[in-house]
């Protein structure tokens, strides 16, 4: 969807100008600048179009919860972020990441490197999904703000390159070995405000297609030296909420992109063919996207759907355990009970803050719950003592593997619940 332009590559200076005829060949790269968006949409096929159809049904028909909050707001925001991360090679374990965000939550304690980057994926979920809830428009400055979030301190946070980047080589090797080298530096800006701009034009009633374009172009300029990947999903998120395909929680796409990791980078990158900005192939170069995109979007609906029911078994699972061990329903321990699925790692000065009571109260209602099984203390020693909420912790690991697994499967008195989570087969070609 765009055309070619040939660059020098000056490995003493790390970087590079447009070639010259006297250049030797052996330094001399094509780098890729793709055609404008705004005011552009792909013409596909009905096959393409039924499929999008269906996935944006599937995302329309979600379930909601009755005061407007999902069960599993908590689990899907993390799963989402936590499979962002991994498609990048940044596979923290799960229950390693909460009890990270937890520590620093709580005690301002920092954790590893790959577990700070994860939680910082989950800021930036959040942040994309607050800008679009804000109903503020999409501006070059609010994509280096997503960078920021997710980059931390790094020099390079929030910074539009100055330099060529590419995707597939090693750093020795630069762009003349790259699988896929971005548009030069001097290009970027433009290609930018057309994104936005393209982000930004009235609903056309194909929110899925056009998150679908927004995405791989943005992948395609790679505007900022490190972090494109997780800050394109984010920005589908953005996306997503913005055009109601989610709601109340984020949609676990990256949590199948990362099912089809492979698929999804060459889907990607069969976008990305030499064509004039009409011709037919430029189109025809999306299709194969779009529809990974879509089966990616029904997959993420199932595993919503899965993840909000098994959640709310837990809480029948819990008021079931309390009733046994004699918690009243209206106590403290009872009332904490609504807050574990938001909060699975707890203090009593957490606790506390979460009930709105005195310091004995709240360390009366962890004990409570500690004693029926609920909690557990994985701190040693009486001072900072920390306790999990066990399952939640175990949905959350669950919920991250690259094939969730369907021991999630709970029955929740007096009905049963079918609460797999176990990955379905979905065609993806």
């Amino acid at each position: 969807m765009g055309m070619t332009t040939p660059r020098y590559w000056d490995s003493r200076e790390y970087d590079s100008r447009p070639a010259r005829r006297d250049d030797p060949p052996s330094e001399v790269f094509e780098a890729y600048i793709p055609h404008p968006i705004s005011g552009w949409a792909p013409d596909l096929n009905a096959r393409t179009w039924q499929r999008v159809a269906a996935a944006t049904q599937r995302c329309r028909d979600l379930q909601h919860g009755a005061d407007g909050r999902l069960p599993a707001e908590w689990l899907l925001e993390r799963a989402e972020s936590i499979a962002s991360s991994s498609i990048e090679g940044i596979r923290p374990s799960a229950r390693r990441v909460a009890r990270a965000e937890a520590r620093l939550a709580l005690f301002g304690q920092r954790s590893a490197d790959d577990e700070m980057q994860a939680l910082r994926n989950i800021s930036v979920t959040a942040h994309a999904r607050e800008l679009a809830a804000s109903g503020a428009a999409l501006s070059v400055d609010s994509l280096r703000r997503l960078h920021e979030t997710l980059m931390g301190e790094d020099p390079i946070s929030g910074q539009i390159r100055d330099r060529q980047n590419w995707v597939g080589a090693d750093q020795l090797g630069g762009p003349l070995q790259a699988h896929h080298v971005g548009p030069p530096p001097e290009a970027v800006p433009g290609l930018l405000e057309d994104l936005v701009a393209y982000v930004n034009e009235p609903d056309d009633g194909i929110p899925l297609v056009r998150a679908a374009v927004a995405h791989a172009q943005f992948e395609t300029i790679h505007p900022f030296p490190d972090g494109n990947g997780r800050t394109g999903r984010a920005l589908l998120q953005y996306m997503y909420l913005r055009a109601g395909l989610a709601t109340d929680a984020a949609l676990p796409v990256s949590a199948a992109l990362m099912l089809t990791r492979r698929e999804y980078f060459d889907a990607l990158d069969a976008t990305r063919v030499v064509c004039g900005p009409d011709d037919p192939s430029r189109s025809r170069a999306f299709s194969g996207w779009i529809e990974h995109l879509a089966s990616a979007s029904d997959h993420a609906c199932r595993l919503h759907d899965r993840l909000n029911t098994h959640v709310d078994a837990l809480q029948q699972l819990w008021a079931a355990a309390a009733g046994e061990h004699r918690i009243r329903s209206s106590s403290a321990a009872f009332r904490l009970l609504a807050h574990l699925p938001t909060n699975p790692v707890v203090t009593a000065a957490s606790a506390q803050r979460l009930l709105g009571s005195t310091d004995r109260t709240a360390r009366n209602a962890v004990s409570r719950l500690a004693e029926a099984g609920i909690l557990v203390q994985r701190s040693a020693g009486r001072r900072n003592r920390v306790f999990e909420c066990v399952a939640m912790m175990d949905a959350f690991t669950e919920a991250s593997r690259h094939q969730p697994a369907d021991n999630l499967t709970l029955l929740a008195a007096p009905r049963p619940v079918d609460t797999s989570i176990a990955t379905e087969v979905v065609a993806y070609h």
